[in-house]
């Protein structure tokens, strides 16, 4: 397995791999961290005993997104589009895609701020569970930027168009609760359980999980069925 992470831990527990985004206080996803991510990810696809993995940040905050400068120079620099970087962006994408398309369980636990490129990576989790001081958006137009990782798309899917596309050329960031009316996070729990909870449920479906049954699985997390001691 890849080792010498800077941005990124990892660790595997009886068949739980539990990623955390770690560049505290707010976990920017850096270039240097996308990097990493997908190194992570080829990691992942050969881990044979990996039957769940569960995402959270380090510290406060699930993550602040994508550090902007960084990127737009990546971007924008002709050189070093040659030089093959064009193509690590396509590779966050194919990232992100892995997380959605895996046949295991893909968690998010999120606390405090999830906004932007992160918000995305939590949208290609097959669950999601949030404290109560979670703040969530997609701000990139309000920076003359669109969210480039397919949050758009997994964002309609889930609140519909209408409210999607409003959510995204506002660009505005909204809390816990606004997120669970809107379908967007499928659990508000104490703060300080996010990652206890997201870890224990993970424990509970890891060996008979079914992906196309993820909508039972969420109405049994608000049913007296699931009970996560």
């Amino acid at each position: 397995m890849t080792t010498g992470y800077k941005t990124i831990s990892f660790t595997l527990t009886n068949g739980i791999g539990h990623v955390v985004l770690n560049q505290p206080p707010g976990n920017a996803m850096t270039v240097g961290f996308f990097s990493e991510f997908n190194r992570l990810v080829d990691d992942l696809k050969t881990m044979k005993e990996l039957k769940a993995i569960v995402i959270s940040g380090s510290g406060r905050h699930y993550s602040s997104g994508a550090e902007l400068d960084g990127l737009i120079g990546l971007v924008n620099n002709e050189e070093m589009r040659y030089e093959g970087n064009e193509e690590m962006l396509i590779m966050n994408s194919r990232s992100f895609l892995f997380l959605e398309e895996t046949e295991i369980p893909v968690i998010s636990a999120i606390r405090g701020v999830c906004i932007g490129s992160a918000f995305e990576l939590a949208l290609f989790s097959h669950f999601r569970f949030c404290g109560e001081d979670a703040v969530f958006g997609l701000p990139e137009t309000t920076f003359n930027l669109m969210p480039g990782i397919g949050g758009i798309s997994r964002m309609a899917a889930r609140c519909g168009s209408a409210k999607a596309i409003e959510l995204v050329l506002k660009g505005s960031t909204f809390g816990a609760e606004e997120a669970l009316k809107y379908q967007l996070v499928d659990r508000i729990v104490p703060k300080r359980r996010v990652v206890e909870f997201a870890l224990a449920f993970a424990a509970k479906i890891k060996e008979d999980y079914r992906k196309q049954k993820t909508p039972l699985y969420i109405q049994k997390i608000h049913s007296d069925d699931l009970q996560l001691n």
